[in-house]
């Protein structure tokens, strides 16, 4: 691990591979280790992949205010800056995606491909209900059921969500329900994690940035590089994803069926299935010497 100062900020980050330039950006309560085992070390074999804490998680600084979307993407100015990186395919998750659209938007000829995870886009879905999936899972309905909130009158239920599953973990409940919903995994690291965001969401000025508009459907719609747009069926996101298919009908989108917002690690095999000859990875190039070494089986 390396770190950098940028912005006034400590940016923890690392990176492995040769090859063209991948830059994976994580979403909220998680880490540069959300993509390390089932996507950075496969696509290492083709890529040179950077990873990075966004401020305020993993290893990175938290500082007192700065969370809306633009100001992470500067950190991802900088960081390329710092590491000599002049363009990069761009590929992020959940807010991860919002970083990385703010970033396309703001420096398009420093990305040549963009890919978007069930990311919630705040100027074209400004609230997120419980009524945005069409499913609940058992982990959701028991948390409706005890966490004493009014999730229908709730309009950022994926923030709340992830409020009380972390105040649920620091305090030993909920452990025993897992799903493809439910974010913080398991064991220390899930606890530390855990803590990390509720210091995060108490401590700073993060939940009211995180919700800021950014990013507008025109400019959107005029991203110049290909863009590949991935959601969940049940995925609160997706009236996102309706809105973008309306403004980029060219571009190429992915439903993965019956999947839940961290569908990434989940299903990962289905995205990286997509993900690959998105960023060019063929059979050919799959099965192609590595440097110094021979052909992968």
């Amino acid at each position: 691990m390396a770190e950098v100062q940028l912005n006034g900020v400590t940016i923890a980050y690392q990176q492995l591979g040769e090859g063209p330039d991948l830059v994976l950006v994580h979403g909220l309560a998680a880490s540069r280790a959300f993509w390390f085992l089932q996507y950075a070390m496969p696509l290492a074999k083709h890529f040179r992949i950077t990873l990075f804490d966004l401020r305020g998680h993993g290893y990175s600084s938290m500082p007192p205010s700065g969370y809306e979307a633009i100001r992470a993407a500067d950190d991802i100015l900088g960081l390329l800056d710092h590491l000599g990186i002049a363009d990069c395919a761009l590929v992020g998750h959940s807010y991860g995606g919002g970083v990385a659209l703010e970033f396309a938007g703001a420096h398009p000829e420093r990305v040549n491909r963009l890919a978007v995870l069930d990311t919630k886009v705040n100027a074209l879905q400004p609230s997120q209900r419980l009524s945005d999936s069409p499913y609940l899972s058992p982990f959701e309905v028991e948390v409706a059921h005890k966490s004493g909130h009014d999730w229908e009158q709730e309009q950022q239920v994926g923030l709340l969500f992830l409020e009380v599953l972390a105040r649920w973990r620091t305090g030993g409940g909920g452990a025993e329900l897992k799903d493809v919903f439910t974010p913080f995994g398991e064991g220390r690291g899930a606890q530390r994690t855990a803590k990390q965001y509720l210091e995060l969401i108490d401590s700073t000025t993060a939940l009211a940035e995180m919700v800021l508009p950014g990013i507008d459907g025109p400019a959107i719609a005029a991203l110049p590089m290909p863009c590949l747009w991935i959601y969940g069926e049940w995925s609160r996101c997706m009236p996102s994803c309706r809105a973008l298919s309306a403004l980029r009908a060219a571009d190429e989108f992915r439903i993965v069926p019956k999947g839940g917002h961290f569908f990434p690690i989940s299903d990962a095999a289905i995205v990286m299935g997509w993900l690959k000859p998105f960023l060019g990875i063929t059979e050919e190039t799959a099965a192609a010497p590595l440097p110094g070494g021979t052909a992968e089986s």
